[in-house]
């Protein structure tokens, strides 16, 4: 790779870390909210105002960057979201806040989808996985910003609104970057109609490094770059004949991947808490489990430049489930951290996976659509397995819930597994570019 691409790479998942610090600093902020401002239920509320915009940003708008570009539409959902977070740090009331959480969601759903897309399609295909590795890593990587300057900011500042005031310089200042370095993508630029934009695709192939013919295992039969130029994003479905199975497996085994992965990650210091008595303990596993995120975004980025995604999101999933069964058979002392380590690790890999999978099985101009859909999806999963944690937490031991969590886990598992035969029958079947048709019917 280039110094170039690393750059562009390196502001992706800058771009990515503001929806770790987004979505983390909201429970910093509910507890310094002043008295009468919001009821206990209302507080819900402000957090999945942004988890349902989050969900519609990704399914809705995303797809504006298939029509209209990945530049333009990566920088709309910066505005916006520097727009969103400077009402939110003037909000003077709830109706304010809970308005202006939701749109920020929307601009943040835009922004993951968006910035994984710009990496993959800038980045040679044998340095794919490792590029969406760094750009995932961002995600942790704000949570853990948010957690260590949030207290200290809320402090500073005399108030919960400093934390959106830090939110957005950090959304500001990436804007600025992202308008100075960030390009349109090759792919993008030679799928469009005209001989300008062909010649900007071509300017900006000899800067950067592309690899052209030489993939990495994880990018086998990548059919999506030899799609025609020309070929409309309106004309691929992604529940055609073609893509249904893949599209489903994604839908199915991405959302309870992440369903698995927000409530161990919600949910945790909670329930350690109520099994030990010790706060401190519950929080010391909350961030044991950040930090193995962290680290599985890397080791994704490592392992997948010799092996497919699918073959490592089920053997991850593996992996995770017996780390889970081990933790939640103690949820104590050194071995129990070393388990809650490695589930962070090997659940977040999976995830990893997932999103570098559906990053190459779709078409060049639906791309974006395809991703940002499957996102969309499982949203829902995000926001409901919480919800159904806090009334299972009633009648459950913490040890049966984190046992319980081994259910969506196995059937991500199943889907990962999927793929891996999918994504193989495609390698074996691709069709040469000259046997292309020259309009994608599914």
């Amino acid at each position: 790779m280039t110094p170039y691409q690393i750059g562009i790479v390196m502001i992706c998942s800058l771009v990515n870390l503001l929806d770790g610090y987004d979505l983390f600093i909201m429970g910093y902020a509910l507890p310094n909210l002043p008295d009468g401002y919001a009821s206990a239920s209302a507080k819900g509320y402000l957090i999945s105002a942004a988890l349902i915009g989050i969900g519609a940003g990704a399914f809705f708008l995303a797809r504006l960057a298939d029509v209209y570009g990945r530049r333009p539409t990566l920088i709309g959902a910066l505005i916006l979201n520097t727009s969103g977070l400077l009402v939110s740090s003037l909000a003077p009331n709830y109706a304010v806040l809970v308005t202006s959480r939701f749109f920020t969601g929307m601009a943040i759903g835009v922004l993951g989808a968006i910035s994984m897309v710009i990496a993959q399609e800038l980045s040679p295909p044998s340095r794919r996985s490792l590029s969406v590795g760094v750009v995932l890593f961002g995600y942790p990587l704000g949570t853990f910003v948010a957690g260590l300057v949030g207290s200290a900011v809320i402090e500073a500042a005399g108030g919960w609104k400093g934390l959106f005031w830090v939110g957005l310089a950090l959304s500001a200042i990436i804007t600025v970057v992202v308008v100075a370095f960030i390009p349109e993508t090759v792919s993008y630029l030679r799928g469009l109609p005209g001989d300008d934009a062909h010649r900007a695709a071509d300017t900006l192939a000899a800067r950067i490094n592309l690899e052209e013919g030489d993939r990495a295992p994880s990018e086998s039969a990548d059919v999506s770059d030899r799609v025609p130029a020309g070929n409309d994003a309106t004309g691929v479905k992604l529940l055609g004949r073609e893509l249904r199975t893949t599209t489903l497996l994604l839908w199915v085994g991405y959302g309870f991947c992440t369903a698995a992965f927000y409530f161990i990650g919600s949910w945790t210091p909670q329930l350690i808490t109520d099994a030990t008595g010790q706060a401190s303990n519950g929080a010391l596993v909350g961030i044991i489990l950040s930090i193995g995120t962290m680290i599985g975004a890397i080791l994704y980025g490592l392992a997948g430049l010799r092996r497919p995604s699918a073959q490592i999101s089920w053997i991850s999933m593996l992996l995770g489930s017996a780390a889970l069964i081990g933790f939640a058979l103690t949820l104590r002392g050194a071995f129990a951290l070393t388990m809650a380590l490695l589930l962070g690790l090997f659940v977040f890999v999976s995830l990893t996976a997932f999103t570098a999978i559906a990053t190459t099985v779709y078409p060049i101009r639906a791309r974006a659509r395809g991703f940002g859909t499957m996102l969309g999806v499982a949203r829902v999963g995000s926001i409901l397995s919480p919800i159904l944690g806090g009334y299972a937490i009633g009648f459950m031991s913490p040890q049966e819930l984190y046992l319980a969590v081994l259910v969506p886990l196995s059937i991500a598992g199943v889907c990962s597994y999927g793929l891996l035969r999918v994504t193989r029958a495609r390698t074996a079947s691709a069709p040469a570019p000259s046997q292309l048709p020259q309009n994608d019917s599914v």
